[in-house]
């Protein structure tokens, strides 16, 4: 059981098991749960310590009246989480988690679900604005910050790149904005996201994006927009010249409406969007199990699923398993409750068309849905060689 969280990425917190955050006194006892921290993995002794965070091995007693300070402020949690054998001392692993080295573990094992889950433990870089004026000791954290930048980078740089390969538009624009957070220089990366809203229709957010791009690159380094950016802007600039009035759904075919299928078994939730999307002019068919939505799948076709996973009789993931196997080409949007990251990288390694988490908005479902059937109707465009 886990009776103390440690986060460093980010701004510093200790938190109880039951989510409450701990008074970590001053800065020294604060240094010290630092480096606990980011040895939990080692052991170190006191004149290790010592040196460190008083640039003095001799200065002993100061980390031992620190542990003392320490040992006061997690007095209410059992007397385990300091081990003491007087030599040293450290972090029970146990009982002790700390969110940097779950995300070096992550980072060390990479595949779709541990790069999503690393990029949620990532909420800001190592120890954003804490310092402590101990040089040797803010050095030695300005090197971890870096190293942990550096992985964050390609953590965010790998999600990304999955999720433009399955057509998660959305979800990449979300991680392409993270990734510039961290690293505002990356021109490639603002192109991407330039054309990754270019690809959805939104071409005025991606001019704003071109001219932040410009600036920062003025600004900062000196230096126009290559070449290719350049050409993008033209594009971007032309798409705004011939975009036509917005609207919120069109005939994927001349003869017959957009026909979406709603599989899900609670009431107020199939209500909701079938509101929503008839609202939008949508054709919609609603049934509560997977079991149902196979029958409707096989009595006609329909150009959209949204498919709830936890669903009676035959789970969402498994319906999709079945579409597949018989060659159901229906593009698939998943919704769930269930909280986690492991159900989101199953439907996206099964390929689905997106995936959204409850309770759904509106404002993030239609959209969602708009760039589903804009890539589905290319593609199919593609297909027949129009």
């Amino acid at each position: 059981m886990v009776l103390l969280s440690i986060r460093l990425l980010g701004e510093f917190a200790a938190l109880d098991y039951r989510g409450n955050a701990l008074s970590i006194g001053n800065r020294r006892t604060q240094s010290l749960v630092v480096y606990l921290a980011l040895r939990i993995s080692g052991r170190s002794s006191f004149a290790e310590i010592a040196a460190l965070l008083f640039g003095d091995a001799g200065a002993q007693g100061e980390v031992r009246e620190a542990v003392r300070d320490l040992r006061y402020a997690l007095r209410y949690l059992p007397h385990d989480i300091l081990l003491d054998d007087g030599v040293g001392v450290r972090f029970n692993r146990d009982v002790v988690e700390v969110d940097v080295q779950r995300f070096s573990e992550l980072v060390a094992s990479p595949s779709i679900n541990t790069i999503r889950r690393a990029a949620e433990y990532y909420r800001g870089n190592l120890l954003e604005h804490f310092a402590t004026g101990m040089r040797a000791f803010d050095e030695w954290i300005a090197e971890k910050r870096l190293n942990c930048w550096r992985a964050a980078i390609a953590i965010f740089g790998n999600l990304l790149t999955t999720q433009i390969r399955a057509g998660w538009w959305e979800e990449a624009v979300e991680t392409a904005g993270r990734l510039l957070s961290l690293d505002p220089s990356q021109e490639v990366v603002h192109r991407t996201l330039m054309r990754l809203q270019l690809e959805q229709g939104r071409p005025d957010a991606a001019l704003r994006r071109y001219q932040e791009c410009a600036d920062i690159l003025r600004r900062e380094y000196q230096r126009e927009p290559s070449p290719e950016t350049e050409r993008l802007h033209r594009e971007i600039v032309a798409a705004l010249e011939r975009t036509p009035a917005p609207r919120e759904v069109g005939s994927i075919a001349a003869d017959r409406p957009v026909l979406v299928l709603v599989v899900e078994d609670d009431l107020v939730s199939s209500a909701l969007i079938d509101g929503f999307l008839s609202e939008a002019g949508y054709e919609v068919v609603t049934v509560p199990d997977g079991a149902d939505a196979l029958l409707e799948l096989g009595r006609r076709r329909f150009d959209l699923l949204i498919l709830d996973i936890n669903i009676p009789t035959i789970s969402g993931l498994q319906v999709f398993e079945i579409m597949l196997q018989k060659r159901i080409e229906t593009p698939a949007l998943f919704i769930t409750g269930i909280q986690g990251t492991d159900v989101e990288t199953q439907s996206l390694e099964m390929g689905a068309a997106g995936f959204l988490r409850k309770p759904i908005r509106k404002e993030v479902l239609l959209p969602k849905i708009r760039g589903i059937l804009q890539r589905s109707h290319g593609k199919l465009r593609a297909a027949n060689g129009g």
